[in-house]
């Protein structure tokens, strides 16, 4: 706080602008309900009538909210943005990534425990491999995206995390360590190269009044897609167990990895942003 405080600039109030309050309900509320059924699916079960309420309420709730904002003098999300492809597709485009990526890191200590047999220490120690590259990568990635541009960079980012899904369907009790550590670092490594161009993307293309509600939305469907990806490849994983327990790991990393070759596909529609020589 006192760094924030020291270092951030101070803005300039707005005048005459009015609060949306029905459309930041509205919009909560659908996003809650939504994640809520999506989260307990796995428990209540997928057919149950207050999963089943949840979801297609949630729709129901979501549509209100862009019926609001088609209304409203100041909208909390300017439905102008859903025009702008260097807003819908970087926000869509890391939403189904972090489905592969948060759905990998749920599950990855899973594989090294009951694939590898390796104990909590371990397991502690070889996972650190994600963070990592991710700390290490992310500042140079950034340096490279103004060379290479953000749309090659999101591309290669979202491949490394494609390529890291791959590597995980190749474990089996017989794979050594290097493996894993090469399947967590590539995750690691995608992330930390293409988030930030992404987020540069999304930042350059809407008004700077609107940054930190543009920024809030990116964040809130990148959250949805890792909730997404967490409980539809624990769910997927669950289901396959009758084909054994290495078939199941690699049947659901199967469809992480087809769910991040979406993302690199999505971000090849990206603009790169204008530069100067």
């Amino acid at each position: 706080m006192l760094l924030a405080w020291r270092l951030l600039p101070d803005t300039e109030r707005v005048r005459d602008v009015r609060f949306d309050i029905w459309g930041s309900l509205t919009l909560g509320l659908g996003a809650l309900m939504m994640l809520t059924g999506v989260n307990q699916g796995p428990k209540w079960g997928w057919a149950s009538s207050a999963v089943v309420l949840l979801l297609v309420g949630s729709v129901g709730v979501l549509i209100l909210f862009v019926r609001i904002e088609r209304r409203v003098s100041d909208p909390l999300m300017p439905l102008r943005w859903m025009r702008t492809r260097n807003f819908v597709v970087p926000v869509a485009s890391q939403a189904f990534a972090n489905f592969a990526y948060m759905g990998g890191l749920l599950l990855s200590p899973l594989v090294m425990s009951e694939i590898l047999g390796y104990d909590s220490g371990r397991i502690s120690l070889v996972i650190i491999a994600r963070p990592l590259t991710f700390a290490l990568l992310a500042p140079l990635a950034s340096l490279a995206t103004i060379r290479v541009g953000e749309r090659l960079a999101a591309m290669f980012g979202w491949s490394c995390i494609l390529a890291s899904m791959l590597a995980f369907m190749l474990v089996d009790e017989s794979s050594g360590v290097m493996l894993m550590v090469a399947a967590l670092a590539l995750s690691g490594a995608g992330f930390g190269i293409a988030g930030p161009a992404l987020t540069s993307l999304v930042a350059n293309s809407v008004d700077e009044r609107d940054l930190g509600v543009a920024g809030a939305m990116q964040q809130l469907v990148n959250q949805m897609g890792s909730v997404f990806g967490s409980v539809v490849m624990t769910t997927i994983q669950v289901a396959t167990l009758g084909a054994g327990l290495e078939t199941s790991y690699h049947v659901t990393f199967a469809v992480a990895a087809a769910v991040a070759g979406v993302a690199v596909m999505l971000a090849a529609f990206v603009r790169p942003t204008p530069r100067t020589a």
